[in-house]
């Protein structure tokens, strides 16, 4: 090395400040290409990720779709609606009525445990009723006998 001008210059007449200019130039340049590479690569993942989700999604409104036999008529507030419409125009949904029945069957899966247990409090009214009517049988056939 040689100290010319107050530089320090290597074998081929550069200055450090020069080689460390090129090199930093020649990792950008590699890098470049490595996101160049990458970003294409990662596009394609993440559609064939958002596709199988859209799959799944019209999968599962597909065996909503094929259960559907009874007509509800409900209300449904402004963002409601905006949902419903969204699964609709995504093409998720083939009606309104079809993304209802989906976000219905949703809600119901994921609040299973609840209504296991409101199932188990119908069967308890249920029984409370027939013991009340059992009674009350009772009470009239005995009331006729004394008559």
């Amino acid at each position: 090395m040689t100290e010319e001008n107050g530089e320090h210059r290597t074998r081929h007449g550069k200055s450090h400040g020069k080689l460390l200019a090129e090199d930093i130039q020649g990792l950008v340049g590699d890098i470049d290409k490595a996101v160049r590479r990458a970003v294409p690569q990662v596009t394609g993942a993440a559609e064939t990720v958002g596709e199988t989700v859209k799959d799944s999604v019209r999968e599962a409104v597909g065996g909503v779709r094929a259960t559907r036999d009874s007509v509800v008529m409900i209300r449904v507030d402004r963002e409601s609606l905006a949902r419903l419409d969204d699964l609709t125009e995504s093409g998720i949904a083939g009606s309104r009525s079809e993304a209802a029945a989906f976000l219905i069957s949703e809600g119901i899966k994921a609040r299973q445990g609840l209504f296991d247990k409101i199932a188990d409090k119908i069967d308890q009214i249920r029984a409370a009723k027939e013991e009340l009517r059992n009674l009350l049988e009772e009470d009239e056939a005995e009331a006729a006998r004394r008559e």
